[in-house]
């Protein structure tokens, strides 16, 4: 009886780590969500930056500054 005890302590306590297991695999997956989400958000506003400083490079000119036409 107690050898039945122990098998099932162990069990339990194996279940637990998967549990914990599993709950990183979501944290991991909402922070990789998050990150994906503001790389989508800021991307565009990103490209456009660059390019913007791109163009004042091989032009030479920094009369627009960087300041975005939307504004």
């Amino acid at each position: 009886m107690n050898d039945f005890i122990l098998r099932v302590m162990a069990w339990a306590k194996s279940r637990d780590r998967g549990a914990s297991a599993v709950e990183y695999a979501l944290i991991v997956g909402l922070i990789a969500a998050v990150v994906g989400g503001v790389i989508w958000v800021l991307g565009n506003r990103v490209n456009w930056m660059f390019e913007q400083a791109c163009d004042n490079v091989t032009t030479g000119s920094a009369a627009n500054k960087c300041v975005d036409p939307a504004r």
